[in-house]
């Protein structure tokens, strides 16, 4: 990538400023010219995913049931909010234990939104869910809990394929994320501006 003016690194051997031409830019290093040195310094070219890549994706991922894994539930890009309830965008199934069921009809929430800088889709989960209504916040009746551990109200947190969310105390899930092609990904990374602060 070029750039038609010069600017300063530092040099991470000798500690001394190094001036970059556009030609050192698009080479991606330099060598330090201070006396004694020598060091090439690389230098990283920052880049990002563009988010419109979300519009073309076949799926976000789902929730599957630990018991009856065929049992899968798809969630859309955005808040998903999880429960047995009408309103609810995943709505599961009323699972009866002794004749009650644990998981509230506004259960949980889990978010799925597009990490721009490592290109993957990210899962933050959260105990209740907005009221449609007032949009205040509203906790679960019997808890959100990952891997054994309750969430706190109000408490979000990133969720990944190896966790085990459990609704109500009883009712367990597993977060099959939605992996995006390598080969379809690289065609939206955006190269950004270099910075000549950012060295390897």
């Amino acid at each position: 990538m070029s750039t038609a003016k010069t600017s300063l690194i530092t040099c991470q051997q000798c500690g001394r400023r190094i001036m970059v031409r556009p030609a050192d830019v698009q080479r991606g290093s330099i060598v330090c010219s201070h006396t004694g040195c020598g060091a090439t310094n690389l230098l990283a070219t920052a880049f990002q995913y563009d988010p419109a890549i979300v519009q073309g994706l076949p799926g976000f991922g789902e929730l599957r049931h630990s018991v009856s894994p065929d049992l899968a539930y798809p969630l859309r890009f955005g808040a998903n909010v999880i429960g047995t309830g009408d309103t609810a965008q995943v709505r599961v199934e009323r699972y009866l234990h002794e004749g009650r069921c644990y998981i509230s009809r506004r259960h949980c929430t889990l978010t799925v939104t597009f990490d721009t800088w490592s290109g993957r889709l990210r899962y933050q989960l959260q105990d209740g869910a907005a009221d449609p209504t007032t949009q205040a916040s509203m906790p679960s009746l019997n808890g959100t809990q990952v891997n054994g551990s309750a969430l706190r109200p109000s408490e979000q947190i990133d969720v990944t394929g190896d966790d085990i969310l459990t609704l109500g105390g009883v009712d367990a899930f597993r977060l099959v994320p939605y992996t995006i092609n390598p080969a379809m990904l690289a065609t939206y990374r955006v190269e950004l501006d270099y910075n000549p602060d950012r060295t390897q």
